[in-house]
């Protein structure tokens, strides 16, 4: 990687090769720009600007006509407006939720970023006669995450682990992998957790028409190969679903003497047990045979 530091006073301090350079390091240059930064456009877009995409946000911009185009960020701890103090009408204050309000204009800092399109880099530096901050590093982390620890939960979130371990799992690889000061609350990861999973997650909720989603349910079966059945126990006003697969019934017809069911409990928004049948096979097994539902 190859950046260029260029002080902003008359002597030049120029840095190449900086290859050891960490990833709280990264950010420590991005937090307080005292001088010029020149980083190749891909590692900047890439690496450089998820991990402090919660110390800037956009104040303005503009596009050249070659392509070429900058951008003005400001201080998260700018917040133009202050927060509503408003009170609802006929409730009183013991009965209003709490809640946290966060002054503004608590810091003036500002940087343009110039992207180079034709050189592919980009140029960091201090806006005009900008302030330095008023809070440290450590504030902002506590204000928002930056970009690159979101998209680290949002793929240990995909292979739903439950929130404490996805935590404990983010807190490690930042610390050691990237040599971060920075992590996730486990309250922010059951909220990403639920953003992420929620549309994965959304065909196992079924229609909210019972005769519908059994319908649909058996359709689906069906294109998936299974034989389905739809049972009913008059006597005990029980009905319900069997459905297997033709290499499922083969075992079950050939090894059926020996027979186990199993139960699951709340398998649906109706709580209704999922029943499955295993046979024991030649080799010793046991296989699933047949499912009710």
């Amino acid at each position: 990687m190859s950046v260029s530091l260029v002080n902003t006073s008359a002597t030049t301090l120029v840095a190449t090769q900086m290859t050891n350079i960490t990833s709280e390091e990264k950010r420590n240059l991005l937090f307080d720009v005292n001088c010029s930064l020149e980083v190749q456009m891909e590692d900047f877009d890439e690496i450089w600007w998820p991990l402090v995409s919660n110390i800037w946000t956009q104040w303005t911009s503009y596009k050249q006509v070659n392509g070429n185009f900058w951008k003005i960020f400001t201080c998260y701890f700018t917040k133009y407006r202050d927060s509503s103090t408003r009170q609802k009408e006929n409730i009183s204050n013991e009965k209003c939720r709490i809640t946290k309000t966060r002054p503004s204009g608590l810091c003036h800092a500002k940087i343009k970023v110039e992207w180079l399109v034709s050189l592919k880099i980009v140029k960091v530096g201090c806006y005009k006669d900008s302030s330095n901050h008023t809070h440290s590093l450590l504030d902002v982390n506590r204000l928002k995450r930056p970009q690159i620890i979101r998209t680290l939960v949002e793929k240990e979130a995909v292979k739903n682990y439950l929130p404490p371990a996805i935590t404990a799992t983010i807190k490690e690889y930042t610390t050691i992998e990237l040599g971060l000061d920075a992590s996730a609350q486990c309250k922010e990861v059951t909220n990403i957790k639920y953003k992420v999973r929620g549309p994965i997650e959304v065909h196992l909720v079924g229609n909210s028409d019972l005769k519908l989603d059994i319908s649909q349910s058996v359709s689906y079966l069906k294109e998936q190969g299974y034989q389905v059945e739809i049972y009913r126990v008059h006597q005990r006003s029980t009905k319900g679903i069997v459905f297997a697969h033709p290499e499922q019934l083969e075992k079950l017809e050939n090894h059926g003497w020996l027979t186990l069911i199993d139960s699951t409990h709340k398998t649906n928004r109706y709580d209704w047990r999922l029943f499955t049948l295993y046979v024991h096979d030649t080799y010793g097994c046991w296989n699933i045979g047949a499912h009710f539902l």
